[in-house]
């Protein structure tokens, strides 16, 4: 697949308004564009710890609100005079942040969404959403879920056939709401959807905490002459390029996917008795990238790239697997980037972003 498409995105008829959390982030800014494009008649609020972006002057299309999702007075205010009957739950510390601090990472990952589970649960029984319009709550959860000894990047994961068994605090935490959400799904309380992505590229703006940053990091900051260094590897030589299978997406087509997925009748989306589903992705090397920025950067590009290995990172990326079958999500309408170009057009995707910045 070359280019994503959009004619499945097609909301509930009773999902009049939305609510995403984490909205100041890559993946949540990107989501509130395509939603306000692709729905014009959408209400959307959009919050996080830092003020979102506003797309639109148009108050009555996207409410913008900064908020600490751990205090309780301001998670209710988002709320309030509202009858939400979307969300999207982005918000949260990532991998590498989540694994220097432990108690950080269980307050946002855990704490403040489980919070956020029982503030929609209590808006839907206050607006009489209940039964088929109770709210579609789709929580974006990670395939750091998984670990253990059948999950290491040269690994080949089957999912019905693997147990999760995370590697980090923030596979842990993701794992754990994902229960949470499938208990409210079960109980009726909420329509739950969680969705595992896999590594996005090529992200935009400053590198992140998460342990994967590098694999937008290795074309991101080349391709502005800027320099980078690649934590997984010692050096051009060192067969670990070759050796650690990346499972990575688009931004575009994890975007879609992400909105596809409220866009499902219930009945469609549960696999099973699961509420949690992996996004497709596509496996690509270190070495691979590498290719990708010479490719589209040329040599002098290459050469802004440096190697050291972090330890700590390091660490993470080993608990993750290289590459996972995606073909039961694919049959359910979710999009898959192709193998051979995939990430190729990750980067052309990237330098468009940049060249309209510059507009």
């Amino acid at each position: 697949m070359s280019v994503p498409t959009y004619d499945a995105l097609k909301l509930p008829s009773h999902v009049k308004t939305i609510l995403i959390t984490g909205a100041g982030g890559f993946v949540g800014q990107k989501l509130t564009e395509l939603l306000l494009e692709r729905f014009p008649s959408l209400r959307i609020i959009t919050t996080d710890i830092i003020e979102p972006p506003t797309f639109t002057s148009d108050k009555s299309r996207l409410r913008v609100v900064k908020a600490d999702l751990g205090d309780a007075s301001q998670l209710k205010s988002l709320f309030e005079g509202e009858t939400i009957g979307g969300v999207f739950a982005l918000h949260g510390i990532m991998s590498g942040g989540s694994e220097a601090n432990f108690e950080l990472g269980y307050a946002v990952n855990v704490d403040s969404h489980v919070a956020l589970l029982k503030a929609t649960h209590a808006h839907a029984k206050a607006t009489g959403q209940e039964g088929a319009t109770k709210p579609v709550y789709v929580f974006v959860s990670s395939l750091a879920i998984y670990g253990g000894p059948k999950c290491r990047p040269q690994d080949f994961v089957v999912p019905d056939e693997t147990p999760l068994l995370p590697g980090t605090s923030y596979g842990v935490e993701k794992n754990i709401i994902e229960l949470y959400a499938y208990d409210y799904g079960r109980k009726g309380y909420l329509d739950t959807r969680s969705v595992r992505l896999p590594s996005v590229v090529i992200r935009s703006g400053a590198p992140s905490t998460a342990a994967s940053s590098f694999m937008s990091g290795v074309i991101r900051e080349p391709l502005q002459g800027i320099p980078t260094v690649v934590p997984i590897a010692s050096g051009l030589d060192d067969d670990m390029l070759d050796t650690m299978g990346c499972y990575v997406t688009r931004f575009k087509t994890v975007i879609r996917n992400i909105a596809y997925a409220i866009c499902m009748p219930e009945s469609k989306f549960k696999k099973g008795e699961s509420r949690s589903i992996n996004l497709p992705g596509i496996k690509v090397t270190p070495r691979q990238m590498l290719q990708a920025l010479e490719e589209h950067g040329g040599p002098e590009a290459l050469k802004l790239v440096s190697f050291k290995v972090d330890s700590a990172v390091l660490a993470i990326c080993e608990t993750w697997a290289g590459d996972y079958d995606s073909t039961q999500f694919q049959s359910m309408g979710f999009e898959v980037d192709d193998k051979a170009t995939g990430y190729g057009l990750a980067v052309q995707d990237f330098k468009q972003e940049l060249a309209a910045a510059k507009k």
